[in-house]
């Protein structure tokens, strides 16, 4: 598939084409998170069930306090730097 042009209307809203939809599949009411990336905007399809997709992509991923104080200090080291 290929660019799609899309225009915003008079009230900022902007209708996704039908190539893009039938593509990845957008219904009706689906919500999207527009995020900013540079000078682009990226939209991306909020799951149907956040915390199931998190499970799925966590798996077995053990989340102890220890771990937490792990992660908590390589984030404080990372931002030191």
């Amino acid at each position: 598939m290929g660019a799609e042009l899309a225009e915003v209307d008079e009230r900022y809203r902007i209708t996704i084409p039908k190539g893009v939809r039938t593509t990845f599949k957008v219904v009706r009411g689906q919500r999207f998170y527009l995020v900013p990336y540079g000078e682009d905007i990226l939209m991306k399809p909020v799951p149907a069930d956040p915390a199931e997709k998190l499970d799925r992509t966590m798996g077995d991923f053990p989340f102890d306090r220890r771990t937490r104080r792990r992660a908590e200090e390589w984030l404080l080291n990372r931002d030191s730097k």
